[in-house]
């Protein structure tokens, strides 16, 4: 019934908006984010819910290593275009593309991608895995060593990522 479609919907906008809310505040900070962060879904072709969990988790690392939140939240987005970008250039489907998001910010939020979330993200959206090898430097046989090793922390795939913005877009 599209009632009860609208009210689910208007809930998962509304636990979006306290999602981003945890990491912006309110006021200015949070209108920015919401939103620029509704702009990169649109721009990238991507799901709302999918690009708006992603900018929180990214701008919470960069609170945590220390950026001021207009700073995280600046290269959060930044980020989060540019990992939105090479997943629609992996050609995944929806599906995939949530999973290889979802992957990620699982990965993001311990602190380390390996194991599940690094296969995922290798499986699903190979373009972004090449974007992480090539912001290293590295192969993507490589890539999966250190990623093996325990080496891929969040700091680590943030910094190889935004090395890799202006590729990705062109």
């Amino acid at each position: 019934n599209m009632a009860m479609d609208f009210a689910k919907t208007a809930d998962e906008v509304n636990n979006l908006q306290s999602r981003v809310k945890t990491v912006t505040g309110e006021a200015e900070n949070f209108t920015v984010a919401w939103q620029s962060a509704a702009d990169v879904a649109l721009r990238t072709h991507s799901a709302l819910e999918g690009t708006g969990v992603l900018f929180t988790k990214v701008a919470q690392t960069g609170k945590d290593a220390g950026l001021s939140t207009a700073q995280a939240i600046q290269q959060s987005l930044a980020l989060t275009e540019t990992i939105n970008q090479s997943i629609q250039l992996s050609g995944a489907s929806a599906d995939a593309s949530n999973a290889a998001i979802t992957q990620l910010v699982q990965g993001l939020q311990s602190g380390l991608l390996r194991g599940d979330e690094f296969n995922s993200v290798m499986e699903q959206a190979p373009r972004l895995a090449r974007a992480l090898a090539e912001g290293l430097g590295l192969t993507t046989g490589e890539l999966r060593k250190m990623a093996e090793a325990g080496a891929l922390t969040s700091a680590t795939v943030i910094k190889a990522l935004q090395g890799q913005s202006d590729v990705v877009a062109a």
